[in-house]
């Protein structure tokens, strides 16, 4: 336990030193029999040493506090998950678990402010970035989140380095179909049903969901032409519906996209088709590195799509890709927690694989 509390100081400790990224994106696909499929993007400007691990259920976890001691919220896994995880640490970034809850972190800058730390609390408080393991750890369904999230105390985890904390709001999302937004702003709570089931980052989630109002009249029908004084305007090619889409990377931007795109797409039956739809339409926020960058003072920062990932809720699959290496990669949840007998990595990196498919002309 000690040296799991170690490594969570020493985690906090690399997330205050390196700038934050701030253009995640997560979406929710429902397929007419009702599947539910999840996908988002992480961008970053900085090696995050992303790695994918599988924890039992079992596993034991102790809360790191604002102090820097050993007395936060102590809790033993319920279900066994598989996520992305950063700096080798047994914590997710994202993640799924094995009754299909899916928690996603997400950057907030310019708004996460986190709960006060009052040490008579200290038993039930932990750090804002174990939040997502703790929610994977203990349940199986959006309402279980909704009813135990005010239930405990999530503090700025420690830092060293003042100046910089890892600015996170988290989207969850079960197998049903159900989501929820969680916000810490002005160090209060704040949860919001997402029927849309789309979340990117700043600013929080209600100005997001009052800023779709602007973008009422994007349709997915063409437009039809218009008679003008006996000229005649008519759309270039397909699409015409959709103009005004945003389609730069700021966040509110994404979220138009995403929700546009989920809510026009053609209803899908099946897991091969709904996992087929929630890959196509998150690829659509990509970022290419150099097309985001900001001046700081040691050189260019470059947010680009690190990983994605896609995940079936029914199926326990969990789908991922890295910038370098487009194909798609999975582990099935269920299998690997039968052989798992303790906390299991799969490499992240590997170069990609092209089949060559030339000797199979006819």
């Amino acid at each position: 336990m000690k040296r799991f509390f170690s490594l969570c100081c020493a985690l906090a400790l690399l997330l205050s030193m390196i700038q934050a990224s701030d253009a995640c994106t997560s979406i929710r696909i429902k397929t007419e029999d009702g599947l539910v499929f999840y996908a988002r993007t992480f961008e970053g400007g900085v090696d995050f040493q992303n790695g994918l691990a599988v924890i039992p259920k079992g596993t034991v976890y102790q809360g790191t506090l604002p102090d820097n001691t050993p007395k936060g919220l102590k809790w033993t896994t319920k279900y066994g998950m598989v996520g992305l995880t950063a700096f080798k640490m047994p914590l997710f970034s994202d993640g799924l678990n094995e009754q299909g809850l899916v928690v996603a972190n997400l950057m907030f800058p310019g708004y996460a402010e986190y709960e006060s730390f009052d040490p008579g609390k200290a038993n039930i408080t932990l750090a804002h970035f174990e939040l997502a393991t703790w929610l994977l750890s203990n349940f199986g369904n959006v309402a279980e989140v909704r009813q135990a999230i005010g239930k405990v105390r999530v503090c700025e985890g420690p830092t060293v380095v003042a100046g910089f904390v890892l600015p996170l709001h988290f989207a969850v999302h079960d197998a049903q179909g159900d989501c929820l937004v969680i916000e810490y702003v002005k160090g209060k709570l704040h949860t919001y049903d997402n029927p849309l089931g789309v979340a990117t980052n700043s600013p929080p989630f209600d100005w997001m969901t009052t800023y779709l109002n602007n973008f009422i009249n994007l349709t997915p029908d063409n437009v039809p032409k218009r008679e003008l004084r006996g000229m005649t305007l008519k759309q270039f090619g397909q699409g015409s519906g959709m103009i005004g889409l945003p389609g730069d990377f700021t966040p509110p931007s994404r979220l138009v996209r995403m929700v546009a795109l989920t809510q026009a797409a053609l209803p899908v039956k099946g897991a091969e088709a709904g996992l087929n739809l929630a890959m196509t339409i998150i690829n659509n926020v990509d970022v290419p590195k150099g097309a985001a960058r900001e001046k700081a003072e040691k050189g260019v920062i470059m947010d680009y799509n690190q990983w994605t990932v896609a995940v079936d809720l029914a199926g326990k699959r969990y789908y991922f890709h890295t910038y370098d290496n487009k194909n798609w990669r999975y582990v099935d949840l269920t299998k690997a927690l039968q052989a798992a007998k303790g906390i299991q990595t799969i490499p992240l990196e590997v170069p990609p694989d092209y089949p060559d498919v030339t000797g199979t002309a006819k």
